[in-house]
């Protein structure tokens, strides 16, 4: 008996889908089991307050009206909100949350490429390296990346929107477009490039643009649909209110990475280092697609860049730029595919430098897909020509399996915040940035001596690091050397005073050292410089300062501060129930008594105070109940009662 096997279309697709969740569930099973990272995931998530609180009104309008360390971008938090909700404070589940929208977003690359140039097997392979190439395991292992991956899902539906208006256009459609591509920018700024893109797939593959092309192969990949021919100024027209939304973006951003300090003077990063620094960025991010074996969370920007590599780079993309536009009608996927690679750094590119950063693997996400659409159809061009079909998928294959290999070790250094910056110690040079947050993992563990060596050398690479100071005032204090450690605190206050860390640890070293008065004042100046920020910690440990010293009405303000920042703070409500008692607010003192133990019911003393306040108010079976909660968790308050 014999069968006929039949593979349609829809059942390839369908296999292909299957092979790339596969693939990616291979790579990034493990990251259910890892850490939040301590490098953006602590401001975004486990200590943003507004992550964790309860959805509002108001803390929904606070999620638009606030940026994240300098980032305007709502919807990202929203996400991280809702996740809050469903994992807590249990980091497998975020991790889970990016990589099914990567996963989402390799189906959607796929379900592009296909549906624009009818190519199902090398739609297919582009969607593959999308999903598995290593230089995107930053974006899908780190929490807060979010914003990467759900951004780039908003970039691909945008599209998908996109060609289903060119085929039937109307209003409606259109509005889709702007729609999706709004979200996407309230998910991240970096969406700005995508009017440009969409410019670059009139030409290819829609084929709207009005210029010839000598693709032989060109009629055949546009199976579904054909497309009337539109002159140049016409498409870019069409595109303006695209245009208009990457303006107001554009300048949000900027003006809220300037707000927070994390926009880099032309003094200390000249323009001719920034574009020397973008030329070798190019370059290396190529070299980085064909050999990613020396990714980094961070690399640090090298303020003397030699000549020879600068020359080098700008040969490369003059080479490249050359070939690409020689083929510009012959194979138009080449220059699609290059300036789609090109276009979509700029904004990341470093002219307007963010940070210290020379580069960063998340900001390959988008870019790649121009370059992967290049290396798919050449090779596909090359090999159908020269080889069978069976060394063909031996290629394929032998690409998929080394690349998988490659980024499942690649994943495994996101396992903590130890690992990651260890590791880029081993595969870069002069990191301070890695320095400093090892030194930061090695004082959690209490090894101060460690921690220290690490602090030297990120403080000698860049002695005004404010979160270096920090840790190393930390160390210090570890140490015993507590002079050192408010040396170190104060040079860190002086390198950023919008910034609330400094202060507190300063506070406490000084009460620890009978500085009340100190303290009170340095603590009364953080508040102020901070009264536009909402910071729990300095609120808090304000009142605990104001209410020993006897000021109960000031700490009554900080503690209600406090809450507003964090409604779910269960010893802030009893720290203020308690000077709202002293100051006769008894009905005042019973609704925060009551909050404190609805939040934190093995809270025994809050219970106890509260069966004292019921029993006053005549409430007797009430105050009973409390009393016996007391008790259980806490069996002293039974001798207490039998002192009175």
């Amino acid at each position: 008996m014999t069968y006929d096997l039949h593979v349609t279309k829809r059942h390839a697709s369908i296999l292909a889908v299957l092979l790339m969740i596969a693939l990616i569930l291979v790579v990034y099973w493990p990251v259910q089991s890892y850490d939040f990272i301590n490098y953006d995931d602590h401001g975004y998530v486990t200590s943003n307050s507004l992550v964790s609180t309860e959805f509002t009104s108001d803390s929904l309008l606070k999620m638009f009206r606030n940026d994240y360390l300098g980032n305007w971008h709502p919807l990202t938090m929203l996400s991280h909100m809702l996740d809050w909700k469903l994992f807590g404070p249990r980091a497998g589940g975020h991790h889970w949350t990016n990589v099914v929208i990567h996963i989402f977003n390799t189906i959607l690359i796929f379900l592009l490429l296909r549906t624009l140039t009818g190519a199902l097997w090398r739609s297919a392979f582009v969607a593959v390296l999308f999903a598995i190439h290593p230089i995107n395991v930053e974006s899908v292992a780190w929490i807060s990346e979010r914003k990467n991956v759900l951004s780039t899902f908003f970039w691909i539906v945008t599209m998908l929107f996109y060609v289903w208006y060119v085929r039937f256009p109307n209003w409606q459609k259109y509005l889709l477009v702007v729609i999706s591509f709004a979200l996407g920018l309230m998910s991240k700024p970096m969406l700005v490039t995508l009017p440009f893109t969409l410019l670059l797939l009139d030409y290819w593959p829609l084929g709207r643009m009005n210029t010839k092309q000598y693709y032989k192969n060109q009629a055949s990949e546009i199976t579904n649909f054909t497309l009337r021919k539109k002159t140049i100024p016409f498409l870019f027209m069409e595109k303006v209110p695209l245009f208009i939304l990457s303006a107001i973006f554009s300048c949000v951003t900027f003006f809220a990475q300037k707000n927070v300090g994390a926009v880099l003077s032309l003094q200390f990063f000249p323009l001719s280092s920034r574009l020397a620094n973008a030329v070798i960025s190019y370059g290396l991010y190529i070299r980085k697609m064909f050999w990613p074996f020396d990714l980094a969370v961070f690399y640090p920007v090298n303020y003397n860049m030699s000549l020879w590599q600068v020359v080098l780079s700008i040969l490369l993309l003059i080479v490249i730029t050359v070939s690409v536009c020689i083929y510009f009608r012959k194979l138009p996927y080449l220059f699609m595919g290059w300036l789609w690679y090109l276009g979509t750094l700029v904004p990341v590119i470093g002219i307007v430098q963010i940070g210290n950063q020379a580069m960063a693997d998340r900001y390959a996400y988008i870019p790649f897909i121009g370059l992967f659409i290049i290396l798919t159809w050449g090779l596909s061009d090359v090999l159908k020509k020269r080889f069978s079909l069976k060394i063909t998928s031996i290629a394929v294959l032998s690409i998929t399996i080394g690349l998988t290999i490659v980024s499942c070790r690649q994943v495994q250094y996101w396992h903590n915040t130890f690992t990651l910056f260890s590791h880029a110690l081993n595969v870069t040079q002069n990191n301070s940035v890695a320095h400093s947050n090892v030194a930061g993992e090695l004082l959690m563990q209490g090894r101060a001596n460690e921690a220290m060596i690490h602090c030297e050398k990120a403080l000698l690479l860049n002695p005004y690091d404010y979160n270096t100071l920090v840790r190393t005032a930390k160390a210090y204090e570890l140490l015993g050397e507590n002079n050192k450690a408010i040396d170190a605190l104060r040079l860190a206050i002086e390198v950023n005073p919008g910034y609330a860390k400094a202060y507190n640890d300063l506070c406490i070293l000084l009460l620890r050292a009978g500085k009340v008065e100190d303290a009170m004042k340095i603590y009364s100046k953080a508040v102020e410089l901070n009264s536009n920020k909402d910071n729990l910690e300095l609120q808090y440990n304000f009142g605990n300062v104001l209410a020993m010293q006897g000021h109960y009405a000031d700490a009554i303000i900080h503690y209600a501060q406090a809450l507003r920042i964090q409604p779910q703070n269960a010893v802030a409500h009893n720290n203020l129930a308690i000077l709202l008692l002293r100051e006769g607010k008894t009905d005042d003192a019973l609704k925060h008594f009551r909050e404190a133990v609805r939040l934190q019911p093995k809270f025994a003393s809050a219970h106890y105070q509260l069966a004292l306040i019921l029993k006053q108010k005549g409430l007797i079976e009430e105050a009973d109940h409390h009393y016996r909660e007391a008790i259980c968790i806490n069996s002293e308050y039974k001798d207490i009662e039998k002192k009175k």
